[in-house]
């Protein structure tokens, strides 16, 4: 009798180590396979996340489905550093995405029920429609005399005055509130103040009665007597100048934040100059006055809306204003195109001319400006500007007042000295190759 219990107690241990063998054994595979299911569903959410971000307009935080494979998925915008900015300055973005599996795991085996995956990518912010400011206050690419007084006024920031090539002369009490760069040639203060840095390749001096920087000064050769040693560092690092942006004309370029194209008031051929109209309608509108030998005053101008002017050459010989019709910011392009787009240098072509300032100028706020030509600019007894200029050389610079507010020119990156044709009409985001991949645990 007793033998016959022992073997049935015997029979029931192994009974019972099979079962939970076959117990344990049923955790681990489904354990395994939920670890599968919610692996792919992660996965999945990061495809999921990538194909909804390559062409989107806005700047999505989350994504979630709630079918099978189920999958929650967020994303962060970082920049270069990895701190958490905003999407319109991002570099690149993590994606985490937590799944879940439709076969969770049985006798208590759980952790297979849920997987999240980050994933990092590269990524280009959406580019919306319109013209994005860029570049320095005034951009010169073959010198400038400032010989007759006036105030430039830039932000710390952006060079208040660039010069590729060429030399900066300033005199007659003229004050540059800002710093100035100039590439290959000198720089002559006299009588003439620029408040912050000055770089020139070439020797800076200050002719009697002298001149200030208030800044620190690199230049070559010997520290002009009267500039303090403690500012003057001759191997101080240059900004980097970019070379001269090939800005023509192209219809296609100007569109609005909505993506729509611009109105066009085309002029008819004339040997003369077409005066500008005295407003431009509810519309923003380009005046193409390329068929006219240039483009003359008509008396003050009211805009209800942004306005381009395209002409070969600009001839504002009276008083005149440019106002908004409300208290709305509208802008204002004068644009001689650069009709040799090639060489990245300033070409005034044959029939071209300067933007000439006869007697007075006003570019009244809310209104700025943008000025770009590969001439020169020429001004007679001064003038008021809000916004930025671009241009070959400024010959002659009476009693002006500048001050400096981003404008730019659409589809141009004046800081890197590009232009991508109709890039005003905006891009997607777009996401680079990933990076890096990792599973998350806990």
């Amino acid at each position: 009798m007793m033998a016959v219990i022992g073997v049935m107690a015997v029979t029931v241990v192994i009974g019972l180590t099979i079962t939970a063998a076959t117990v344990n054994g049923l955790g681990v595979t489904s354990s395994n396979k939920a670890l599968v299911q919610s692996r792919a569903a992660a996965e999945a959410g990061v495809s999921v996340v990538v194909a909804g971000m390559s062409g989107a307009g806005s700047c999505p935080a989350t994504f979630a489905s709630s079918a099978n494979p189920k999958y929650s998925a967020t994303v962060e915008y970082l920049n270069a550093a990895g701190t958490p900015v905003s999407c319109t300055v991002a570099s690149q973005v993590k994606i985490t995405s937590t799944g879940t599996s439709q076969s969770l795991g049985v006798s208590g085996a759980s952790s297979g029920d849920t997987s999240t995956v980050e994933a990092i990518y590269p990524y280009t912010p959406a580019l919306t429609p319109g013209t994005v400011s860029s570049g320095a206050a005034i951009y010169l690419a073959n010198g400038a005399n400032f010989n007759n007084g006036g105030l430039i006024t830039s932000s710390a920031t952006v060079p208040a005055i660039q010069v590729k090539t060429g030399n900066l002369d300033c005199d007659n009490n003229t004050v540059i509130t800002g710093s100035v760069v100039v590439v290959t040639g000198s720089i002559s203060l006299k009588s003439c103040t620029v408040t912050q840095d000055a770089w020139a390749f070439g020797t800076t001096t200050f002719p009697p009665p002298g001149g200030t920087i208030g800044g620190i000064l690199r230049a070559s050769g010997s520290r002009p007597p009267s500039h303090p040693l403690a500012r003057w560092n001759p191997t101080m690092p240059m900004p980097t100048v970019p070379v001269w942006t090939e800005f023509g004309y192209n219809r296609n370029d100007w569109m609005t934040s909505a993506g729509v194209l611009f109105d066009e008031n085309i002029r008819p051929t004339t040997a003369g100059n077409c005066p500008l109209p005295q407003n431009n309608g509810a519309n923003p509108i380009i005046f193409n006055a390329l068929n006219c030998g240039g483009v003359s005053d008509s008396g003050d101008v009211t805009l209800s809306n942004d306005l381009v002017v395209v002409a070969k050459k600009f001839t504002f010989a009276n008083s005149m204003n440019f106002r908004s019709s409300t208290a709305a910011v509208h802008r204002v392009w004068f644009i001689t195109p650069d009709l040799v787009p090639a060489g990245n240098t300033a070409t005034c072509s044959p029939g071209q001319g300067n933007f000439t300032i006869g007697n007075n100028l006003q570019i009244d706020a809310p209104i700025i400006a943008m000025l770009y030509t590969p001439c020169g600019i020429s001004t007679g007894n001064g003038f008021t500007w809000r916004g930025q200029m671009y241009a070959g050389t400024i010959s002659n610079w009476n009693n002006a007042v500048f001050g400096y507010i981003g404008v730019g020119l659409p589809g141009a990156d004046l800081g890197a000295g590009t232009y991508t044709p109709g890039g005003s009409s905006g891009s997607p985001p777009v996401l680079g190759t990933l990076v890096s991949s990792r599973d998350l645990v806990g």
